[in-house]
């Protein structure tokens, strides 16, 4: 059976809540951008705004997202952030999240900003989306506060094995799931599409939205990240 994002628990669980933390993790090219944005698209967050950190506005407006997607800066007092973010109105976006909540840097100023961003985050009914290649790079502490939902995409066996031990169980989990629907569905879904929620462990097909373009699960291509 082929679930769509719609039809998921996990659309059902951020569709009645107003605030969390989405983050998806799996090695890089198998898709976690686009599930990002076709969560997004299915409507999981009702008509909110979407707020892209460290994107460039010219990278916006050179392709063709929806008119409700923003390029923001990461502010450089995180006191200025609800200048820069909207309570209850936002969805916001840290992909390749390394470069603000990187483990190995919790003592930088992004860091500290996004770990304070997180306490407030439900006072504000705000969603943070994070994509990280392997939690292991990943200053996973800060989220602890908040209500977590964990979307798997595919991840090689070196990747696993540096993985943090509470999660190599669920990636295993996952890709045992995920190799099972390439094969069963070859040719009929994206291999890509595939992604597991070990929230509400279901594996589920995120359709690209009408809007998407490859160019897009590269938005940092020809930057440095400081």
């Amino acid at each position: 059976m082929i679930k769509a994002v719609h039809n998921s628990e996990l659309w059902q669980r951020l569709h009645s809540a107003d605030h969390g933390v989405i983050i998806v993790v799996g090695t890089g090219q198998w898709g976690k951008t686009a599930t990002v944005h076709s969560l997004i698209d299915s409507g999981a967050f009702r008509d909110r705004n979407v707020a892209l950190v460290k994107y460039s506005q010219e990278f916006i407006e050179a392709h063709s997202y929806p008119d409700n997607y923003r390029a923001v800066p990461w502010p450089d007092d995180i006191s200025d952030i609800l200048g820069i973010l909207h309570p209850s109105r936002d969805v916001v976006v840290v992909d390749d999240s390394i470069f603000i909540a990187g483990a190995r840097d919790s003592g930088t100023r992004e860091n500290k900003g996004l770990q304070k961003l997180m306490t407030i985050i439900s006072h504000n009914e705000l969603f943070v989306i994070l994509t990280i290649q392997n939690t292991s790079m990943l200053d996973i502490s800060m989220f602890q506060s908040q209500d977590v939902y964990m979307i798997h995409k595919n991840m090689d066996v070196v990747a696993i094995e540096q993985e943090r031990d509470a999660q190599k169980i669920s990636q295993t989990i996952a890709n045992l799931y995920l190799q099972r629907k390439m094969k069963d569905y070859s040719g009929i879904v994206h291999p890509k599409a595939w992604g597991y929620c070990s929230t509400t462990r279901e594996i589920i097909a995120f359709k690209l939205p009408s809007w998407w373009q490859p160019a897009m699960s590269k938005p940092f291509k020809g930057m440095v990240m400081h």
